[in-house]
């Protein structure tokens, strides 16, 4: 039997070869596409399935908002006690720190020369009024004409404001409290020489005492002078004071306004210079009494809460704490009614379907 040609050979095992890599192509793809396909059918249903949240409807209350403010306590007034006259100080009893009434002797200059100085005017004022009596007398008995009486009266005049004068300078040697509070700090010692407007002391009143804090421009036009205010010091007294004053005018540098809280102090017990914490009521919104865990940040930095509204979407509502309480913090921008997530609030985003379910607390 003749052989076959190579070539037909060759062709042979060509031939067989593209049919076994046919047939076993088929045999492996078909296994891989229906499990591609029973995968897709059993994720299907889950890809469809709604989650379920718990929901609690949001309580909108009426409620005060306080805004917290910093501040210092300052005293109601403050003056450096000066000399109107020069001399020397002989007198300075009061100590530092020491409650003092008006009129409570502070500096005492030297007063020999304008003791000598009245008693010289005094003088002059008895020789004047001898001389105008006589010169008075020799009028009414038509002696002298009624000029001469004139001139002694004038001289008589100018002696009694010599004597007057010389009364103020001396009154002017004791440097006195123009009112009652506490000397604070002593400037000049017995001995030292006090010039024409040179300090004696510092003088302070601390009844009442200030409490100043600065407020924002919304702040400002909040507060209700009639409404108390509540004020905590640093020591740990908490009191109620009365708003005094509200600046019509801002700072320049912090375009915030100063206003003036007064507490009664009449022992002298609060300092100035004591940090204060001061609670102003703002008037009433609608809030809502809630936990902090609530609170979500969103993506944008906003802080806020997420609920569900009426179509079973989640949503983003921001928020402002208002006032902290015992069992939570007040917030408002809220809306009425809404369906607030109880859990899960950060791995759910706007616009997902859920399904709510009420919570069963109460």
């Amino acid at each position: 039997m003749p052989s076959m040609p190579n070539s037909v050979r060759i062709a042979g095992f060509i031939l067989l070869a593209l049919l076994i890599y046919f047939v076993g192509s088929a045999l492996f793809r078909a296994p891989a596409e229906e499990t591609t396909v029973s995968d897709t059918a059993s994720t299907a249903p889950m890809a469809r399935a709604v989650p379920q949240v718990i929901v609690s409807p949001a309580q909108t209350r009426p409620h005060t908002i306080f805004a917290t403010l910093k501040g210092s306590t300052e005293p109601d007034r403050e003056v450096t006690v000066r000399a109107e006259t020069m001399g020397t100080v002989i007198n300075a009893s009061v100590a530092e720190g020491q409650a003092v009434t008006r009129g409570t002797l502070l500096c005492g200059l030297d007063v020999e020369s304008r003791a000598a100085r009245i008693a010289e005017a005094e003088a002059g004022v008895a020789s004047a009024k001898l001389d105008y009596e006589a010169a008075q007398q020799l009028e009414e008995k038509g002696w002298t004409t009624s000029n001469n009486a004139a001139a002694a009266k004038a001289v008589l005049d100018r002696a009694e404001a010599s004597l007057a004068a010389a009364r103020i300078e001396l009154n002017k040697t004791r440097v006195t409290a123009p009112f009652n509070g506490v000397f604070e700090a002593r400037m000049a010692e017995r001995g030292d020489f006090l010039s024409v407007g040179a300090p004696c002391g510092r003088l302070v009143d601390l009844d009442p005492i200030v409490i100043a804090v600065d407020a924002t421009e919304n702040e400002r036009n909040a507060i209700d002078p009639a409404t108390p205010v509540a004020v905590e010091l640093a020591t740990g007294l908490r009191a109620e004071g009365t708003v005094r004053f509200i600046a019509r005018k801002a700072n320049e540098q912090t375009r915030t306004f100063r206003v003036e809280i007064e507490l009664p102090n009449p022992d002298n017990l609060i300092a100035a210079g004591l940090t204060a914490t001061v609670k102003v009521g703002l008037g009433e919104a609608a809030a809502v009494l809630m936990t902090p865990a609530s609170l979500v940040l969103h993506d944008d930095g906003r802080v806020g809460v997420r609920y569900v509204d009426a179509e079973e979407l989640v949503q983003f509502a921001e928020v402002t704490v208002v006032d902290d309480a015992p069992d939570g913090i007040w917030v408002t921008g809220i809306p009425d009614g809404a369906n607030l997530l109880a859990a899960g609030q950060d791995f759910l985003r706007e616009g997902v379907k859920v399904s709510p379910q009420k919570s069963q607390e109460r």
